[in-house]
């Protein structure tokens, strides 16, 4: 290795005395005979030289721009997906500027923020609490209807449970009251999100999908009339005695943001008109 280096040594010395030499033996001649070399040079050596030193640069600006373009792409994507979220969000609180002078008493707004707690995303945290004169079991509602119920209550905050939390229950009926039974978060959820079920509806009384389902007051906690869900279908036939349904929700968890919260005095007066189709 060592005497490699030594021989390409001294053969790059010898190019640049060369090319020294031949500079100033170019430079003593006359102009007549000095420019035929000169551009005899430039057409066979340098023109090569020059042509790769502008590919270079090309290729060089070319990637500069192709990365300033995938850095403006990248910056537009956020946005576009901040716009899209923004655009939900303020979807949610104009439902619920809508929602609220129906409501006109009883209730506290909250921001409900996904919780890392037991639950994982079947849960929120609520950005109120026991100051706010709310208390465990306050139902909690948004202009879509039944969202999920308060579980536990700290001074300034609140842990929420979902409609898909497993220990959720509302009691529920059809709108026109002829069916009357339990919404329970159904098996095959995963992840705060899917559907939920209508269990202990009498055998005699079969549900059409598209029937709305509302909360029918029954256990103090929801008023009645708070829309639940939508039957999707029969789920099972317990031996002729009572029929369970597959109902999708009315309130879809993803999107949940700012919901109200009720107080028990609001629950105790009734909500008959508010979610009235």
């Amino acid at each position: 290795m060592a005497r490699g280096a030594r021989s390409n040594g001294r053969l790059d010395t010898a190019l640049v005395v060369a090319c020294v030499l031949a500079a100033l033996t170019l430079r003593s001649l006359a102009p007549a005979r000095r420019d035929p070399i000169a551009r005899a040079v430039r057409e066979t050596f340098v023109a090569p030289l020059l042509a790769g030193q502008s590919s270079v640069t090309r290729s060089e600006r070319a990637l500069r721009e192709a990365a300033a373009l995938r850095r403006a792409t990248d910056s537009l994507t956020r946005l576009a997906q901040g716009a899209t979220a923004l655009a939900a969000e303020n979807a949610t609180l104009r439902s619920l500027l809508g929602l609220a002078p129906q409501v006109a008493w009883g209730y506290v707004v909250a921001e409900a923020l996904p919780a890392s707690a037991p639950g994982g995303a079947a849960t929120r945290l609520l950005s109120i609490g026991a100051r706010d004169s709310i208390a465990p079991l306050s139902p909690v509602v948004t202009a879509a209807g039944v969202a999920g119920l308060v579980a536990t209550v700290d001074d300034r905050s609140a842990v929420m449970l979902t409609w898909a939390h497993p220990d959720f229950r509302v009691s529920a009926m059809s709108e026109d009251a002829g069916a009357v039974g339990i919404v329970t978060a159904h098996a095959s959820n995963r992840g705060g999100e899917g559907l939920l079920e209508l269990t202990g509806v009498p055998f005699r009384t079969l549900l059409a999908p598209g029937t709305l389902i509302v909360s029918s007051g029954l256990g103090g906690v929801f008023p009645a009339g708070v829309p639940v869900g939508k039957v999707l279908r029969v789920l099972s036939d317990e031996g002729g005695w009572v029929r369970s349904y597959l109902v999708d929700p009315a309130v879809p968890l993803p999107s949940l943001s700012g919901v109200l919260v009720l107080r028990a005095p609001r629950v105790r007066a009734g909500l008959d008109s508010v979610w009235s189709r």
